[in-house]
């Protein structure tokens, strides 16, 4: 049985401050549960319900997830409400270690095409980011030190698993890494709503970071300074802008379509 001090412990991790003093961080539903078993993402606890238990899927996830050595533990339906962040439960929590990848991590592996989010406040436009890009095949991600945190349950939630697919570098500061990706060779494409040029004539070859900011401020000016070209989607209807998320899926899907002709040719 599950005690009330281990209870109030997991409890706390539906908080920022509580995911950064244990290191861990929940998942929550039976999608984004079994993404995790499916990767190398270090679980150790498995809270469900007998119901969750005896559904079609709910017996092999976790045996597969018993044999991956995390601890299973069941529980009442009341005490996954206490960590639920969704409306409706359902029967199963993972209990997960954050990761925390550096910089030194980034510059060790042969990645071709980057994302970087610059202070992007919404936790759901992040995770859909996230998992655009990760449709998209880009080969990783940054998150500067104002963006919504990686662990925040929404992020994971909307990220639909790809959290766990991808190398994101969180809490990062752009100004100072922005440079150090520029001297291996990576160009850095800032994004802007009207200005710069045209995705549509845009040069994807080589190494690409591509920076996306804020959805009310757009890239930090001192960033845009440090990019080597602006670019923007041309629209042609009333509304001022794109949802970040939105534009973000556009541009991605017009530099990997760019990099795909390329290597055709």
């Amino acid at each position: 049985m599950l005690s009330k001090r281990r209870i109030t412990e997991f409890s706390k991790l539906r908080t920022k401050k509580g995911r950064s003093q244990q290191g861990k961080f929940l998942i929550e539903g039976l999608r984004l549960c079994e993404e995790a078993a499916d990767s190398s993402w270090p679980i150790e606890s498995v809270l469900f319900t007998r119901s969750f238990e005896q559904k079609p899927r709910g017996e092999p996830l976790l045996r597969k997830l018993q044999k991956r050595h995390a601890e299973l533990i069941p529980v009442k339906s009341q005490v996954l409400s206490k960590l639920s962040d969704t409306v409706t439960a359902q029967g199963i929590v993972c209990i997960a270690k954050t990761r925390s990848l550096t910089l030194t991590g980034l510059w060790e592996r042969d990645l071709k095409v980057i994302v970087a989010l610059d202070g992007i406040g919404d936790p759901g436009n992040v995770g859909t980011l996230i998992r655009t890009g990760d449709a998209f095949g880009v080969d990783g991600v940054i998150l500067s030190s104002d963006t919504v945190e990686l662990y925040n349950p929404k992020v994971v939630r909307s990220s639909m698993g790809s959290v766990f697919h991808l190398p994101i570098f969180d809490e990062v500061d752009l100004e100072k890494a922005i440079p150090q990706l520029k001297k291996r060779t990576f160009k850095i494409l800032g994004t802007d709503v009207k200005e710069g040029t045209s995705v549509e004539k845009l040069n994807s070859s080589g190494r690409i970071c591509l920076l996306i900011g804020s959805e009310a401020e757009g890239l930090d000016r001192r960033l845009l300074k440090l990019c080597d070209r602006i670019i923007h989607i041309p629209t042609s209807g009333p509304a001022e802008s794109l949802n970040v998320a939105v534009a973000g899926g556009i541009l991605l899907y017009e530099v990997m379509k760019k990099r795909k002709r390329t290597r055709s040719q």
